[in-house]
């Protein structure tokens, strides 16, 4: 460990510059139509390859500099498919690759990924990402539900080294429907044993490789009008259930209900032009996809929960487009999780030119609920405008928000400015308003952002999320960002500072916060990360917790698919002291994987004295995967002691699901994993599956 931190100084000591070897965003190649399909093999030795787009000179983005292993991308199309082939030198660095299910995630493996954004400016990107072993997965900007059938195929030389060849049908993605077409497209590839992000695309303002405005163009793509326009699609399942529990189920937001158990439903997808859609759903299950977020950690501010269900998840970006500003949390005006039980729901999503647009409507027990929002994007990412509204009708009260955005980014310094500001009535509390404006720069290297807030008292949407109101006050955040030599242990460096004071609108102190932040990457793949500083919050009227909580978290292999990781905390928070340990370890062996995970907290009046409250919880979980599309998955949670954020107990669960060559689906459940204790409910779920390729 002292050979780490002698390498850190040195590191911060001699700050070196690297040129930029990659493609820049002005870039322009011309697309190259095939006259014959490649063979479905992972070779490019075939005579049609010669004449393809060929993409080399990649970038390792995780260390800004060029990247230390060869790759070659080739890209042609025809009137029915895009084709993709890699070709990855890795001689001399082990190969890892675990996944062997298909549409499970392939990101800590080794992979390379296709992007293509068919809009020009983000609002429709695609990414196909395959491993050593030919398995894959896929994302799309509209769908969380995007699993099409599309084919992978790869090959290990005994060199070491791999090849991959991607067949991706145009009825997979959406584009306008003009005879000739321009996308952005960038080609990627990660290096688990030296977690390495390589791009083909490379700008020293980019913060992530996902920013479609720095991807070059590629043009001259001849189409038929309908080639890449999906097809209807329906889903219909029925479920059978049993059990003590089996009328108990999740709401949004965490907890559980005692409901009718639904033996039927549908999902609906009806695109009525080649990037708008009209999405349906009657009496939705969602009782396969349940994630586990339970956590006995302590919270400073309310839990934001993850968005699980399907229906909310896809193309929640066309409907919560306001811009979300903060140091150490943000307001959001449309929270999905806050929906609880719902018996139908009606979207219109997608795009339309340079426009995002979006309009649902959900209806259940108690409420009946109304969305919209609408983006405006230029190609360069530069500018875009926002507008959002929510209409919530629940019982005995009426509650409407509406906000404007606006966002602006210099591509070249990555200077830029967001603002947002939202009205709320409700017919309770009255009105209230939500202001935030940020200026700054986020670039290679630095980061340094000023904003000021205005919350008013009681703003607080229905359906959305407040992190604070009662507030106004200024923040900023300021951070570096550096990489390692050539010859340094080190990779990469970062460290920030984050500062916020918000006052009452009475004058009082409402939230005061100073915090510092550190992240060491080593290239033997441990990492160093932590925090400190204290907070003020106020919680309720004159009166206001103090929290001063310290962490320090050792990581290995982060990235990869055998990781493991160790954090403790300690300090004050909320009158009390407390110290919170957190360990996991994730081990794959074959087709089996395991997981586990052991927290612990433990809180005192003051340091020193005796512990009055603990708790502590333990997590397994072991999978087996079968084929490519076919898994099954046995957790078990134990949570004993009082004082930290869960309900006591013990939970086992056991979800086997399978797909089927015709994208039907097959559920096969006992309990849930989201549950505080063991859920006395035996489910099985079939989906019927009709139409076009599933989330298109």
């Amino acid at each position: 460990m002292t050979r780490h931190f002698a390498a850190l100084l040195l590191a911060l000591a001699s700050l070196t510059a690297f040129a930029n070897a990659a493609v820049s965003a002005e870039k322009r190649f011309a697309a190259v139509r095939a006259n014959v399909p490649p063979p479905e093999v992972a070779s490019a030795r075939a005579a049609v390859w010669r004449s393809a787009l060929v993409a080399k000179d990649f970038y390792n983005f995780s260390v800004r500099r060029p990247a230390g292993l060869a790759t070659t991308a080739r890209f042609l199309y025809d009137g029915k498919n895009l084709y993709v082939e890699f070709h990855c030198i890795q001689a001399g660095v082990p190969i890892t690759a675990a996944q062997r299910v298909d549409h499970a995630g392939v990101g800590s493996d080794d992979h390379v990924s296709f992007d293509i954004d068919t809009s020009g400016n983000g609002s429709r990107t695609y990414t196909f990402r395959v491993n050593p072993l030919g398995v894959h997965d896929e994302s799309s900007s509209e769908n969380a539900r995007y699993a099409p059938s599309w084919i992978s195929i790869a090959h290990v030389s005994r060199a070491g080294n791999y090849d991959v060849l991607m067949v991706i049908p145009l009825a997979t993605i959406r584009s306008q429907a003009a005879p000739e077409q321009q996308w952005r497209l960038n080609f990627e590839r990660f290096v688990a044993a030296r977690n390495a992000a390589y791009t083909w695309a490379y700008a020293p303002a980019m913060q992530s490789t996902t920013e479609v405005q720095y991807w070059p163009w590629v043009t001259q793509i001849h189409l038929n009008a309908n080639a890449t326009r999906p097809k209807p699609q329906v889903d219909a399942y029925v479920l059978g259930s049993a059990g003590s529990q089996r009328n108990i189920f999740q709401n949004g937001v965490g907890r559980f209900e005692t409901t009718s158990p639904r033996q039927a439903g549908i999902d609906l997808t009806y695109p009525f032009t080649n990037t708008l859609a009209f999405v349906g759903t009657l009496n939705p299950d969602f009782s396969n996809v349940e994630e586990d977020q339970t956590t006995i950690q302590l919270q400073e501010f309310q839990k934001a929960y993850q968005e699980y269900r399907p229906f909310f998840a896809q193309g929640a970006q066309y409907i919560d487009t306001v811009p979300q500003i903060g140091v150490f949390g943000s307001n959001s005006i449309f929270y999905t999780p806050s929906i609880g039980i719902f018996n139908r729901g009606m979207k219109i999503e997608g795009t339309a030119g340079r426009s995002d647009i979006g309009l649902l409507n959900v209806v259940g027990p108690g409420l009946n609920d109304n969305a919209a929002g609408y983006t405006y994007s230029t190609p360069s990412g530069s500018l875009a405008l926002s507008a959002e509204s929510v209409i919530a009708n629940h019982v005995g009260v009426h509650d409407m928000t509406t906000g404007f955005g606006f966002s602006r980014t210099n591509r070249a310094s990555g200077e830029g400015t967001e603002v947002e500001i939202a009205d709320e009535t409700n017919t309770l509390t009255g009105s209230g308003h939500d202001f935030n404006i940020e200026e700054g720069i986020r670039n290679e290297h630095f980061t340094a952002v000023g904003l000021y807030r205005d919350t008013s008292p009681g703003y607080a949407p229905l359906d959305g999320y407040t992190a604070t109101n009662d507030a106004r006050g200024l923040g900023a955040l300021l951070g570096y960002k550096g990489t390692g030599s050539p010859h340094s242990p080190i990779q990469s460096y970062s460290g920030s500072f984050g500062l916020d004071r918000y006052l009452a609108y009475d004058g009082s102190l409402r939230e005061a916060d100073i915090n510092g932040f550190f992240n060491i990457q080593f290239k033997d793949l441990i990492s160093l990360q932590g925090f400190a500083g204290p907070s003020e919050l106020q919680v309720a009227p004159g009166t206001i917790d103090w929290f001063n909580r310290r962490n320090i978290q050792i990581g290995y292999r982060e990235g990869t698919p055998n990781p493991a990781d160790v954090s403790y905390s300690w300090g004050p928070f909320g009158g009390f002291y407390v110290q919170q340990w957190q360990s996991s370890y994730v081990r794959v062996f074959g087709a089996y994987g395991f997981s586990f995970e052991y927290d612990g907290n433990e809180e005192r009046a003051a340091r020193g004295l005796p512990i009055f409250n603990s708790q502590w919880l333990r997590r397994a979980v072991l999978s087996r995967s079968f084929g490519n599309n076919a898994s099954i998955g046995i957790a078990l949670r134990a949570i004993n002691g009082t004082g930290g954020f869960a309900v006591p107990g013990t939970n086992l669960s056991l979800l086997y699901e399978t797909r089927l060559k015709n994208q039907d689906l097959l559920y096969v459940e006992y309990g849930t994993s989201a549950a505080p204790q063991t859920l006395h409910r035996f489910i099985v779920k079939y989906v019927f599956h009709a139409g076009g390729s599933t989330g298109t």
